[in-house]
């Protein structure tokens, strides 16, 4: 039998979906409104910043508790969902290159390509909101 964390998937997921909510709020004030706004640039990185970490923890714990082989970096853990039927071949694609940002959330924080942010947020959003059902989907075949 798997061990695997649902309450805490559960937990990430329902805070990673409000996340996506600012995250809308701000894509929809277009992208130099964004940019003139130095809160809602703050807001946006952070937002974003959550989502991939949710996106990160979330397939760690999917990957920890059925047991799918082990990552060697953070968009491995993208490619193991992929793998293992948990995410599309086109979701995976958006979500490296949405993971891939994270180095400039994290370790490039002063120097955020706030444009490139802003685009990428726009083109990602629908595939960010197919996460959260693609992993329930998942569990429930899975585990029930």
């Amino acid at each position: 039998m798997y061990d695997v964390n649902t309450k805490k998937i559960d937990e990430v997921l329902t805070h990673m979906s409000r996340m996506l909510d600012l995250l809308d709020k701000l894509a929809a004030r277009g992208a130099n409104d964004v940019l003139a706004d130095e809160v809602a640039e703050a807001a946006m990185e952070r937002a974003l910043h959550l989502s991939i970490e949710a996106v990160i923890d979330v397939g760690n714990a999917l990957i920890d508790g059925f047991i799918m082989r082990d990552p060697g970096s953070y968009t491995d853990i993208v490619e193991i969902l992929r793998d293992e039927r948990v995410i599309s071949d086109e979701q995976a694609r958006v979500l490296t290159d949405v993971v891939e940002f994270r180095r400039h959330l994290v370790n490039q924080y002063t120097s955020v390509p706030a444009a490139e942010m802003v685009a990428l947020v726009q083109d990602s959003l629908p595939t960010l909101r197919q996460f959260e059902p693609a992993v329930r989907t998942y569990l429930q075949n899975e585990l029930f």
